[in-house]
Order: C-alpha cells, then structure tokens, then sequence
C-alpha cells in the first residue's frame, strides 16, 4: 500500500500544485489576492464555505470523540460549524457584503476606529497559529505511519508545501484547490459509508439501532456542569465563527450579496448531513471494529477496504488536513498584511505584503509546532477569542448606530477577562457565553458615559 500511496500522492501534489500556478495568472491586485476580485460564482462560493472547517477536525477527532463520548460532542462538529454557516447566511452575509470589505479588520476599523483594526490583527494570529500547528502534526504523523522518514522532515516539508499553495494565487488558489479536495472528501465518505453498509449484515441501520442509549444524547441535561459545557461549545462553534477572517474571507469573495447569504445556506445545511457521515461511523464504531486502538477512520479503511481504495481514502483525509492549512494561513496573513504590513510598509507592493503576510504566519505555526503540545493546545484554546472578542463589536456595528472606539475597547477587554477562566481549563461555566452577554451591557454603559462627559 505503501508504494501505490506514494506514487498516488505525487499525482495529487501535482495537481494541486498546477491548479494553484493556473491560478496564479488571476494574481494582479490585492483584491484578487484576498477575495478573488469578489467574482466567486455561487457553486465556488458554496463549496469553498463548506471547506471552511471542514477538515481533519471532523474527520479524524470528531469520529473518534462521538465514538468515545456520543452525540454530545457534536456541539463543535458538525452541528455547531453547520449551524454557524446559517446563521451567517441569515444576519451578516449581505450587510458585510455590501461594506464592501477585504478583511474583518476593515469593518472594525469602519465602525470603530483604529485602534480595534490593530486589535483584531493581533489577537486572530494566535486563533489560527494553534489551529495550523496542530494540522502540520497530525498530517506529519499521518505521513510517518507510511513512510520512514523523521516527522520534523514532513512538518516542514508540510508546511513549505502549504505555504506555496496560498502565495501562489491567495483566495483563487486557496477555493479552487479546497473545492478539488472537497469532492475527493465528500466521495471518499459516502463510498466508505456505503461499502461498510454493504459488508455488514444488519447494515448501518440495524447498527444504529445498537447504540447505547446514552451515546445518542444530543444535549446532556441530568448534570448542570454537562449542560453549561455543551451550551458553551455550541456557542464557540456556532456564533464564534461567524467573526473569523476564514468565514468572512468567503463571504466577501462572492459576485453578489445575493450569492453570498445562499452559499453560506447552502453550505450549511451540505456541512451538517455531510458531517453526519464521520458521526455515523463514530456511533457505530464498537460494532463494526469490536475493540480497536487508534483512531475510528483509518481502522475502517484497514478493516473494510481493499488496498487501492484504502489509499483513496487516506488521500481523502490528507486532502482534509491541506485544505485546512491552506484556508487556515489565508486569514490571519490577509488582515496582517492588509491592515498592518501596508501602514508600516507603504513603498512595497500590495501583493508583496500579502506574500510576505503567508510566509510570517506560516514560520510561526512551524515553529509554534516544534515548540510542543503545550504551546500549540494552549494556542488552539485561544480559539475562542473570536467569540468573546469580537461577536459584540461586529454586532454592534452592524445592527446599532451607536458606536464608540473606547466603549468597545472597554467592552472587549472586560468580555477577555470574563473568559480567562474558561482558557485555563475551568468549564464549570459557559465563561464565553457569559463574557459575550456582558459585553452588551458593558458597552452600551460606557457608550452613554463616555457621551454624557463629553458633553
């Protein structure tokens, strides 16, 4: 298998690597760079939001918590993520479209001032450094099970690999090559589903029908501490995403507000019975696996199918892992260049900076990587700043007329100091639910005090 997966993944880089230079030609301003020239069709701009998050996360973890855990851990993915892309699609997709926006970054700076626009640069870097380090590994790992070469030599070749798909035709790059990869995901998970479907007696539907009970629990309700935990993820996943650059990156690449709202729709509901498919595997797992060690997926690839569709599918998960990397080291470096590195850097090109912006952000993931699990899972659990940070400031900006820069200032900073607990470790709360409910009030207060003075 080895062998066949080797030559197969030649193939695949390849094609990746043509279609991002194909894209390259795309490349004459920054527009073109960070939202494609705002041209994505609906197709495009439905499937590059559906491979927003869609990546190792709910094909490898998530098949493997709900297998541990049940249904409740589907709060993250695919329920929360899905559920995100609608709500996106129903309150921001057309009044971000219409601002005519590049990054986040711009609205806040629109809306608020400066001194926020330099805020959201700084605080959403370490948001997907963590996220992009922890893929550069489990994708490493991945590689080193087939091949003998050390992990540290795949991190960076990972990595270097990543890098040029980004830089070589930014959001063009980045959409067409997550699209490619999404079908290969998308039919590589139905063809699993239907030939373990077919090599089971009782089919998937008799081995639903086993499950435990209690592994069939949406939302655990008998203890306060489960329930105050799983609202607390559903509201990460589902409304602090619709801040994040990646999201927003899609939404601002469509033709027309009109296709952006339908393709965050679209790709919602697709994200949810797509996702379904890992969860379905994950329930059935001690069924059709009996005891197993390691991760839910590979072992149904090893167990069910033969050799040639078994490195289909392990092309399916290493398809999931780039496309996440790739859409991962657009954000950050887009408003890091954007509304950073242009200000500091005004005589160098526009789509320099934004090359230059890639390149930044992915040595600090590589090296954020190297430095061990504790730096990088404590990164990836910074994740929940773009809820806490910014889901009152966008919106405030969008749905209110009062705006003030040291209100929201005050508020951000109060609603970060709420949620420190729950970074740590502590989830006996919703700390994040909690710090984005009061960061309303705290706003409006000081918006009318700082008024009330100024008069």
């Amino acid at each position: 298998m080895e062998t066949a997966l080797f030559y197969t993944l030649i193939i695949y880089f390849s094609l990746l690597v043509g279609l991002a230079l194909f894209m390259s030609g795309k490349m004459e301003s920054e527009e073109d760079f960070l939202v494609g020239g705002r041209k994505f069709n609906l197709w495009l701009t439905t499937f590059c939001l559906f491979a927003t998050w869609f990546g190792a996360g709910t094909l490898i973890a998530a098949t493997d918590e709900v297998a541990a855990e049940g249904l409740k851990v589907t709060a993250l993915e695919p329920l929360g993520a899905g559920m995100c892309l609608i709500l996106a699609g129903i309150f921001f997709a057309k009044p971000l479209w219409d601002m005519q926006l590049m990054t986040y970054a711009d609205f806040f700076r629109q809306r608020f001032g400066k001194r926020l626009e330099f805020l959201s640069v700084m605080l959403n870097i370490p948001i997907y450094v963590g996220w992009i380090a922890v893929q550069i590994v489990s994708l490493a790992n991945i590689l080193g099970v087939f091949f003998p070469v050390p992990v540290w030599v795949f991190m960076i070749g990972i990595t270097l690999f990543a890098c040029f798909l980004t830089i070589s035709g930014g959001m063009w790059s980045v959409s067409i090559t997550d699209s490619f990869q999404l079908m290969i995901i998308i039919i590589g998970l139905i063809y699993l589903l239907i030939k373990i479907s077919g090599m089971v007696p009782e089919g998937i539907a008799g081995l639903l029908a086993q499950v435990e009970d209690d592994k069939l629990v949406l939302i655990p309700h008998e203890r306060m501490g489960d329930l105050f935990n799983w609202i607390g993820v559903f509201s990460i996943s589902a409304l602090g995403n619709m801040t994040g650059q990646d999201l927003g990156q899609r939404m601002f690449s469509a033709k027309s507000a009109k296709v952006a709202k339908l393709g965050c729709l679209i790709a919602g509901v697709g994200y949810i019975a797509i996702g379904s498919i890992p969860v379905i595997l994950g329930l059935t797992a001690s069924q059709t696996l009996g005891e197993f060690e390691g991760s839910v997926i590979p072992n149904l690839i090893k167990t069910y199918l033969d050799p040639v569709t078994a490195v289909i599918l392990t092309l399916t998960i290493i398809s999931a892992v780039v496309s996440t990397i790739t859409s991962a080291l657009l954000a950050p470096s887009s408003m890091l260049s954007h509304n950073y590195l242009k200000h500091k850097f005004p005589d160098v090109g526009l789509l320099k900076l934004c090359k230059y912006g890639v390149i930044v952000v992915a040595v600090i993931s590589l090296v954020t990587a190297f430095a061990g699990e504790d730096v990088y899972g404590l990164l990836e659990a910074s994740y929940a700043i773009g809820f806490v940070g910014f889901f009152v400031p966008v919106t405030v900006g969008l749905y209110s007329k009062k705006w003030d820069e040291k209100a929201i200032l005050i508020s951000v900073v109060v609603s970060l100091i709420i949620w420190l607990p729950e970074m740590f470790g502590y989830e006996n709360l919703p700390y994040s639910l909690i710090a984005v409910l009061l960061g309303y009030p705290v706003y409006f207060i000081s918006f009318k005090y700082l008024n009330q003075k100024q008069v």
